[in-house]
């Protein structure tokens, strides 16, 4: 246990005074308990990603937070998971706020998840107190774009024929997430096109044309005909995409990019490029895989403001200020002329 982790605080200080919590979770969760509800819930998002219903990822992310949650004791020193599972709402924020903002935020959806998929088999009663926590979580702009500078120099320093640039060439042609591109591979293309259903839950297939450039940088790796595109230096494919996102850390570090340039990034970075070369909300949707416009707007709303501010400033350019005059007296009058 270190610090930022639920409990690291009391841990400490009975350390320093020479005691220990004991908070060791039964071997048989009492009925009805969280502990129970939380292992029913990870046993069922288990089942679905091996039906290939739920992302790999999630079970991960949800697994790791609500057995730390668990793990939280009450103001009486009590375990969380070996409470009733019908909890109020202050027991929620109890847990929500012993986690830092970003993972107390993920925590809240896991709970949330968890008690939906309770109240539909009679695990526990409402899953209304979870849904009144606030999932606190303050935007930070999430990922970093990257900038033409950045593409720039992480092609200059990765010549071709390296899998790093293989990478940031795929990447920015077909714009995937970091789960998905440790699978991509020879299976997906067909006569020039490159199809694959991303991993994310709820996200559109996509569909896009293998660009010349990506084209000629596969050719030069002849290895990875018959499996993934992206390849460890012993030319096994990664293993998960956490391998392959610290990978990219160390391609961008060697680069000279500034610190927090990931995968995330090129794909926001890559759909910025796209609207700066006119591809208008609906394009952009198709190739990131979004399903609502609202999400994809979020790449376009800033560039066309510029667009239009830029449009509507240059009907200044050619105004005669020494000629404009309007007979309309609803019209501002704008002349040198002397009065």
């Amino acid at each position: 246990m270190g610090p930022g982790e639920p409990g690291f605080h009391e841990h400490y200080w009975a350390a320093r005074a020479g005691d220990q919590i004991q908070t060791v979770k039964p071997k048989t969760a009492t009925p009805r308990s969280l502990d129970a509800l939380v292992e029913r819930y990870l046993d069922h998002l288990a089942a679905k990603v091996e039906r290939g219903q739920a992302s790999p990822l999630t079970l991960k992310g949800h697994r790791s937070l609500l057995t730390r949650a668990l793990e939280v004791t009450d103001p009486e020193g009590d375990r969380m998971g070996s409470l009733d599972a019908d909890m109020p709402t202050a027991a929620f924020l109890h847990m929500r706020d012993a986690f830092p903002s970003g993972a107390g935020h993920n925590l809240v959806k896991a709970l949330r998840a968890a008690y939906a998929f309770g109240v539909e088999r009679d695990l526990v009663a409402s899953a209304d107190p979870v849904r009144a926590v606030r999932r606190e979580h303050r935007s930070g702009g999430g990922a970093v774009a990257w900038s033409v500078d950045d593409f720039r120099r992480f092609v200059a320093h990765h010549r071709p024929g390296t899998t790093a640039r293989l990478w940031l060439m795929l990447s920015l042609n077909v714009l995937p997430r970091i789960g998905d591109v440790p699978g991509l591979g020879w299976q997906h293309l067909n006569e020039g096109i490159l199809f694959y259903q991303p991993e994310k839950r709820g996200s559109a297939p996509v569909s896009v044309p293998l660009l010349g450039w990506t084209r000629e940088e596969l050719e030069r790796h002849p290895g990875t005909k018959g499996g993934p595109f992206i390849r460890t230096e012993s030319g096994k494919p990664f293993r998960s995409p956490e391998a392959l996102r610290n990978r990219i850390q160390k391609w961008t570090a060697s680069a000279k990019l500034p610190k927090g340039r990931t995968q995330h990034g090129v794909r926001k970075g890559a759909a910025a490029l796209l609207v700066a070369a006119g591809a208008n909300q609906y394009e952009v949707m198709a190739v990131m895989a979004h399903t609502e416009a609202k999400t994809s707007e979020i790449y376009t709303r800033s560039a066309e403001r510029a667009r239009l501010a830029a449009a509507g400033i240059a009907r200044l350019d050619s105004l005669n200020l020494e000629k404009v005059d309007h007979d309309d007296s609803s019209v501002v009058h704008i002349s040198n002329k002397s009065q």
